[in-house]
């Protein structure tokens, strides 16, 4: 890799955005060391919208003397809606059109197209397979790319949260079709193949944790802690716990393939007449099996099917923590900061900011169906959801109250997709890959590489990112944005360098490529004056570059890049792609702002 010059190394470091993080939140202890039963909630609200969430936001800044952050201008909110909802960064065209356009309801109608966009779906998909399977859980029983279709089939439908949920508590039948190559199926066992029981097949009859993982990530509570002790303060005894996960001890797996098999090997789900207990070896299995099913406010589940009993209990609109629980993750994911945080903790002993907001978002959610776009639709049209990520003035350093939009960076997925969108790599790709099976190996181990470099807690990530070296590595030095940002043939670069125009229209181009947004005048003369300026051409042109994978990973393109690099390197074209590596560099390109 050529050495980048030092005014272009420079200009990172002086104009990425402050990136101040706030200090890690501090859970408010228990009030007194009684132990806090969870109750009944009263009938939640029925409606609320957008005008609603920013008066009652409005009203606790006065409270708390805070002045919000000002409004965001149009290419950020461009940029934040489209990688918010669709994951990946808005095109070129779509910045020109958005930015010429002077209706005043842009917005909302920007918002309308990114939720019918099919990268919604997709990009959600991936948001909730990394919360229920993680990113790395890799089994041969385990069917990821069905349970994927399956899901954001249900989102593209906008298909109620409710029945989405329950349709994966209660799963039952088959878990894929496997090869083309396996034996096939019986019709009657094939008419069975239900991708949501991949799901259930991650905890392999597991009830202790399948049953921690399901009231964790879809109700909101933690009850983990009680499956081994009751805890002083704590609303959940261990009597609680094995009550509520017995709900899941009669899962049987039945396989259905001999022998060593190739792809995914095929297991039926089902439930057995009565519990499976774990024997003598296994005593907390055996207490569990002998537990009667409980939700977790104490009703009592029907025996003869306690699981489909729970999953009915689980999505009832008059459930005290499944409307919440979505709405207060989403908020979070939205707006920066759930109403409790961790956002997976809605027991009582973790109090929640604006009680009153999250019920009302609850409500509002529960009697419209429990529709996901709906609810997507009333965050993005707030004022508070539209402000920038400047400084809000105040005492509100950990921003509970929502003052100023969060500075956060991409997820690794996002990162990865931008980067192709914004160079053209894809299309490059294309045309040296020797097969369409070639392309898709490459992106998988592209993925791989992000993944495992950029991959931060869900939590942590927004509270405070500081990078590591092996980010940098995969950044700066790896293959993936300086291979994307040369000028190679049927890339973006090398399609620019050949359109008509001077050197400040190609500038504007880039950047709103890249940053979705016109430069700065100051900008713009720096970068023309750093085009212009001599320059002899850098050693090193046409040698791969080393910290593909971060320096811990194979380089996905290293194989090709001999074949993606042009011949003729000149010294205006390397000042190109030296400008367009800052870019995709900078901080203002990694983060969502």
């Amino acid at each position: 890799m050529a050495p980048r010059p030092l005014a272009v190394l420079c200009w990172i470091l002086v104009s990425a955005p402050a990136l101040a993080t706030a200090a890690a939140a501090t859970r408010a202890a228990a009030p007194s060391a009684q132990r806090v039963r969870p109750a009944p909630t009263p009938p939640l609200p029925q409606s609320i919208d957008s005008a609603g969430i920013d008066n009652q936001i409005a009203a606790a800044w006065r409270r708390h003397n805070l002045s919000p952050s000002h409004p965001a201008d149009d290419a950020t909110f461009l940029r934040r809606a489209t990688l918010d909802l669709t994951g990946i960064i808005p095109t070129l065209d779509a910045v020109r059109a958005f930015l010429a356009d002077r209706s005043r309801d842009k917005r909302a109608r920007l918002v309308d197209s990114l939720l019918e966009s099919p990268r919604y779906a997709q990009h959600f998909t991936d948001y909730w397979e990394a919360i229920l399977f993680g990113r790395s859980t890799r089994r041969q029983e385990i069917d990821r790319d069905s349970f994927r279709e399956w899901f954001a089939g249900r989102l593209g439908q906008n298909q109620g949260w409710d029945k989405l949920v329950f349709d994966l508590v209660t799963a039952k039948g088959v878990n894929s079709r496997g090869r083309p190559d396996q034996p096939p199926l019986p019709d009657e066992v094939a008419s069975t193949i239900n991708p949501p029981v991949n799901f259930l097949l991650l905890y392999d009859r597991n009830p202790q944790d399948l049953g921690g993982s399901v009231s964790r990530e879809l109700l909101g509570v933690q009850i983990q802690c009680a499956q081994c002790h009751n805890h002083p303060t704590e609303g959940w005894t261990q009597d609680d716990f094995r009550r509520f996960v017995a709900s899941f001890a009669r899962l049987r797996n039945k396989p259905l393939d001999d022998g060593k098999v190739m792809g995914i090997r095929r297991i039926e789900v089902s439930d057995a007449p009565k519990p499976q207990g774990g024997g003598k070896g296994d005593p907390e299995r055996e207490a569990i099996s002998k537990a009667r099913p409980a939700a977790l406010d104490g009703t009592e589940l029907n025996q003869n099917d306690p699981r489909r009993a729970l999953g009915t209990w689980m999505v009832s609109p008059k459930n005290p923590w499944f409307a919440r629980e979505l709405v207060n993750r989403y908020f979070a994911y939205f707006i920066g900061r759930g109403f409790s945080e961790p956002i997976d903790d809605l027991r009582p002993s973790n109090p929640v900011v604006m009680p009153r907001l999250l019920d009302a978002l609850a409500g509002d959610f529960a009697s419209h169906g429990f529709d996901i776009k709906r609810l997507l639709r009333q965050l993005c049209k707030t004022q508070v959801y539209q402000l920038s990520s400047g400084p809000s003035r105040g005492k509100d350093l950990e921003n509970k109250l929502w003052a100023r939009h969060p500075l956060r960076p991409m997820a690794p997925l996002e990162l990865l997709d931008s980067v192709v969108a914004a160079t053209d790599l894809q299309a490059a790709l294309a045309k040296v890959a020797p097969t369409s099976d070639r392309l898709g190996q490459i992106r998988a181990q592209l993925e791989k590489t992000v993944s495992f470099v950029f991959d931060l807690d869900e939590e942590l990530a927004p509270m405070g990112f500081e990078g590591t070296v092996q980010q940098m590595l995969l950044l700066m030095n790896g293959s993936l944005i300086n291979t994307g940002a040369g000028a190679i043939p049927d890339a973006a670069l090398a399609a620019l360098l050949k359109q008509p125009g001077g050197d400040r229209e190609k500038i504007e181009v880039l950047y709103l490529r890249t940053l979705s947004r016109r430069p700065t005048p100051e900008e713009l003369d720096h970068f023309d004056a750093f085009l212009i300026s001599p320059r002899e051409l850098s050693k090193g042109q046409g040698k791969p570059p080393t910290g593909g994978g971060g320096g811990l990973l194979p380089d996905p393109l290293r194989g090709l890049y001999g074949k993606l690099k042009p011949q003729n390197q000149t010294p205006r074209q390397q000042a190109y792609e030296d400008l367009f590596w800052a870019l995709l560099n900078s901080s203002e390109f990694i983060f969502r702002h």
